[in-house]
């Protein structure tokens, strides 16, 4: 048995792959806790993980809704000094492998100055989320290597590049990356791993012989992004009596929406409960929705938000054929329900999505990073038994092949 200890933030679908990949290392015997921010502890005990905060940077977390909350998130989470300290704090217990979301670049710098077996968990495709010289990385890499300045590390030249000492896990696929050609030989991707849900015990509004196609719409479940407008344009686009359609709407207020027809509107529905029975699925183009979605073989009309991976899987979506990308933040009612009309009917759209739908399906997935994280941590144990070695934060190049 081996003691990971996960560092995470309260996003959104970055803690997905996080905790599937928990739980399938609790069920094979391990144990696990998690290391975040207070208004994550919940959503990890009601799954049975252990839990504990980073209390310096939670200290600096937002007690009301920020103005910009991605200018807020570079200090408190992406670029935390506070983290230098809670790192170590935090691994006084004795784990085998510290297991940092990707974007917690103040922790990766303190695992890096501590030389303990890290392995860095990307929860999107890497040349989509922090592309060299994108959106991303522009307004952070300063943040970011003030941090390591001060954690005694090498400034980076690109954001990738304080992935490399330790072994990178890629939840994505290839085809999904728009930038897969560069991304660097050592990152793994190990493709999508979802967590367990419960059954929701939603029931589905319309009669089992109802003829018409299902579309579900699915939305940011974070709190960086107000979706209402997505919602009630989709809503109004849909308004047709042609489709069902289903609209997932997270953490959204809906009481000001108007809900057209026989629409359904519910705060969450497990993917695997509707998307069988879906023809499109209508989205923010966030990369879990669109990774369930296209296993599923769906094609994807796409209205990203203005950051983050989003616009870069949406472009990435339109090249391959998979679906259509939208303006999330202008197209028209009229526009959306072209787009769904278009994406249901051509079959081009069907055998994209199929096509990437196969890489999906194929790839290693849990069991396969379930594996590269246990050799890491039979690793650090023999580091840390041999007196002769000096324990640094490296990785195997041989765990898995791209």
């Amino acid at each position: 048995m081996f003691r990971y200890l996960f560092l995470t933030w309260p996003g959104a679908g970055n803690q997905v792959p996080a905790t599937g990949l928990a739980c399938e290392l609790v069920a094979q015997g391990h144990e696990v806790v998690f290391a975040g921010y207070e208004v994550q502890r919940e959503r990890f005990e009601q799954l049975g993980l252990g839990f504990r905060t980073l209390e310096g940077a939670q200290r600096d977390w937002p007690r009301a809704q920020p103005d910009n909350w991605m200018r807020a998130l570079v200090g408190t989470v992406w670029a935390s000094e506070k983290h230098l300290t809670d790192v170590p704090e935090a691994l006084a217990a004795s784990y085998d492998v510290l297991v940092v979301d990707c974007l917690m670049f103040g922790a990766l710098a303190a695992a890096e100055r501590l030389g303990v077996p890290t392995v860095v968990l990307v929860h999107s495709a890497p040349g989509a989320l922090v592309p060299p010289g994108g959106a991303v990385e522009a307004p952070m890499l300063g943040a970011v290597n003030a941090v390591r300045v001060a954690a005694g590390r090498t400034p980076a030249s690109r954001l990738w590049d304080a992935w490399l000492p330790f072994l990178t896990l890629c939840t994505s696929v290839p085809e999904l990356d728009p930038l897969a050609a560069e991304v660097p030989a050592e990152f793994r991707y190990v493709g999508p791993i979802a967590e367990p849900a419960p059954p929701s015990g939603w029931r589905p509004p319309w009669s089992e012989t109802d003829p018409r196609p299902l579309v579900v719409a699915s939305f940011s479940t974070g709190v960086a992004w107000d979706q209402t407008s997505r919602i009630q344009r989709t809503l109004d686009a849909l308004d047709d009596g042609q489709h069902r359609l289903l609209v997932t709407t997270g953490l959204m207020d809906t009481t000001a929406l108007s809900v057209p027809g026989d629409a359904a509107l519910v705060p969450f529905v497990p993917h695997a409960e509707v998307l069988p029975s879906a023809a499109v699925v209508v989205t923010h183009a966030g990369h879990g929705t669109v990774a369930a979605a296209l296993a599923h073989g769906l094609p994807v009309v796409c209205l990203p938000n203005e950051a983050a991976d989003q616009p870069a899987l949406a472009h990435q979506i339109a090249r391959t054929g998979a679906g259509i990308a939208l303006d999330g933040e202008r197209a028209t009612p009229a526009q959306i329900k072209d787009a769904v009309t278009a994406v249901r009917r051509r079959d081009g759209y069907v055998a994209s999505a199929g096509k990437l739908g196969e890489a999906i399906t194929t790839a290693p997935g849990v069991t396969a990073a379930v594996s590269m994280l246990e050799q890491a941590a039979s690793q650090g144990r023999r580091r840390r038994v041999d007196p002769n070695q000096v324990e640094t934060p490296g990785r195997d190049p041989g765990l898995l092949d791209r």
